[in-house]
């Protein structure tokens, strides 16, 4: 573990050495400010619909989904692709570390930085707090849910990374994987056949984080994110041991 450990620690403290870590922070933060504010502003209105700004900021917006499209690729792409390109890939592959080491240890410390970008927006429940009651168990379900989909898309973001040389590329890809299963639910929506309406459901990240964001804990669901973020750390990790070979 002490391995793992020490990689994600340099990984995460890496990030604020670049310039392109407080420009995704300070976008994400605002961006989420003023996404929220627009669902109170919404949901204060007369005759609004009844429900929860904190359920609604919870995967009940487009925006959401954009911002996690955006983010996870800006996070992980320059893991594998920026080493490959500069050459400390092979000073890395020669330590005394496996291969397994090295994508669990690049891959805590990207979780580290998303699980950072999300922390101060627990500001938005204390605040609400103040003016009205807050039901802290969807509030709770709804940072699960966050977590278990970031780790899915940050897993994929990692595995493009160390399949390209290239960061740009490596987020691209990322991103169009992101894109394909988040265009899973809206399948799930028009499909009228009762055998893959039921296969959709059960892939439908949107459905998901709504149920999350009203304090539904699905185990299936739990299962699907964590089947899927293990899938592309293998997949990362044959990317990783191909390079080896090469």
């Amino acid at each position: 573990m002490r391995p793992v450990i020490a990689i994600a620690r340099k990984e995460f403290m890496s990030f604020f050495f670049a310039p392109v870590a407080y420009v995704v922070m300070a976008s994400f933060l605002a961006m989420n400010g003023f996404i929220f504010s627009v669902i109170l502003a919404a949901l204060s209105r007369p005759g609004a619909f009844s429900a929860s700004p904190m359920s609604v900021f919870f995967g009940g917006t487009m925006f959401f989904w954009i911002f996690m499209i955006l983010v996870a690729p800006a996070v992980t792409m320059r893991l594998g692709a920026e080493e490959r390109k500069s050459g400390t890939i092979e000073t890395l592959m020669t330590a005394p570390v496996s291969d397994l080491e090295v994508v669990l240890g690049k891959y805590a410390g990207a979780v580290a930085l998303y699980l950072a970008l999300w922390l101060p927006t627990l500001l938005y429940a204390i605040v609400l707090r103040q003016y009205s009651a807050v039901d802290w168990g969807p509030v709770g379900a709804g940072y699960l849910g966050i977590l278990l989909v970031g780790l899915f898309f940050l897993a994929a973001g990692l595995f493009t990374s160390f399949a390209s040389r290239n960061q740009v590329v490596a987020a691209i890809l990322a991103s169009g994987i992101l894109v394909l299963l988040i265009t899973l639910s809206i399948l799930a929506i028009l499909t009228t056949d009762p055998f893959w309406k039921g296969i959709l459901e059960y892939l439908d990240l949107w459905g998901i984080m709504q149920n999350f964001g009203r304090g539904v804990v699905d185990s299936r669901a739990i299962v699907y994110c964590l089947s899927g973020a293990c899938l592309f750390l293998a997949l990362a990790h044959q990317a990783l041991q191909a390079r080896r070979w090469q």
